[in-house]
């Protein structure tokens, strides 16, 4: 019986050390938490972002303060919890996920609307064609550090479109260089590329553009986001870059595609006329060679 009873407590002993999932130190501060910490932190800077240049970085640093006295976290369980996050960079990047998801979290309806109906108004038609998602998070360390993306390109894209790539970015950091990168690049019909690349440092609405001026047909638009690594900051501080609200907006140029509308069909006419000209003068010649065979048949 008690070898019977010995078995059992040994195999449920066993699923029950099977069924634990790896959990975070007592000492750590929980993921939930973490993120609640540095949304207010996002809050923070964004106050500190509203007064002079002489005075931003001494009030986000008691914003900060204010906001580990607020969750009743002391520097040092916020510093060590870092650490600790950093060496495990999967948790840090699902807390930064959420984290991300809170600050870009506006409806489509009150970004996009408003921006497809001034784009409409200034330029013509148009449309975001953005295909990722709308917002996104970045740690400088791989490969959590960039995010590529392709957009597709179908019938719906005119000769001589314009298309601007236009974010919100979003930096929370303790300390370092803040120096993240877009890259937006076209290829052309005619296998010629287009490229524009911009820096982010700052806490602001950023775009960037690129346009069919020749007037040759997109057929490929690729691009990066990516976040550099500052050497000489430490690693176990807070570095974190969000994008959000991002779109590329699609635009018909409509006075430019008239202007190639009527460009190509004049060009059309013009060779209508070239070719009319040519039958009328091989006529001509057919009808002087009749004339000189019924001379010499005479």
């Amino acid at each position: 019986m008690s070898r019977k009873l010995n078995r059992i407590l040994l195999v449920g002993g066993l699923a029950v050390l099977c069924s634990c999932k790896p959990s975070i130190p007592r000492d750590v501060i929980d993921p939930d938490d973490m993120e609640d910490i540095l949304y207010d932190y996002h809050l923070a800077d964004a106050a500190a972002n509203l007064n002079s240049d002489s005075t931003r970085f001494y009030n986000a640093r008691l914003y900060q303060l204010a906001v580990l006295k607020k969750h009743g976290v002391t520097e040092a369980q916020f510093d060590s919890s870092m650490v600790y996050y950093t060496r495990h960079t999967d948790k840090l990047y699902a807390i930064y996920e959420q984290l991300a998801k809170r600050i870009g979290g506006v409806p489509e309806s009150e970004t996009t609307d408003d921006g497809l109906n001034r784009y409409s108004m200034e330029t013509g038609e148009a449309a975001n064609v953005w295909t990722g998602e709308r917002c996104y998070a970045f740690i400088p360390k791989a490969p959590f550090n960039k995010q590529a993306f392709v957009i597709p390109v179908d019938s719906s894209y005119h000769k001589g479109d314009r298309l601007i790539l236009e974010f919100d970015a979003q930096f929370l950091y303790q300390e370092g260089v803040r120096d993240g990168i877009a890259i937006l690049a076209t290829r052309l019909s005619n296998d010629s590329v287009i490229t524009r690349t911009m820096h982010m440092s700052s806490n602001i609405h950023y775009s960037l553009e690129v346009f069919d001026d020749k007037m040759v047909g997109i057929k490929d638009i690729r691009g990066l986001f990516y976040l550099n690594r500052d050497r000489n900051a430490t690693l176990t501080t807070t570095k974190v870059m969000i994008l959000n609200h991002i779109r590329l907006m699609r635009l018909h140029e409509k006075e430019k595609i008239q202007q190639q509308q009527e460009k190509e069909a004049a060009a059309k006419q013009d060779s209508v006329k070239k070719d009319s000209i040519r039958q009328d003068s091989m006529r001509v010649e057919d009808g002087k060679r009749e004339n000189i065979q019924i001379i010499n048949k005479e």
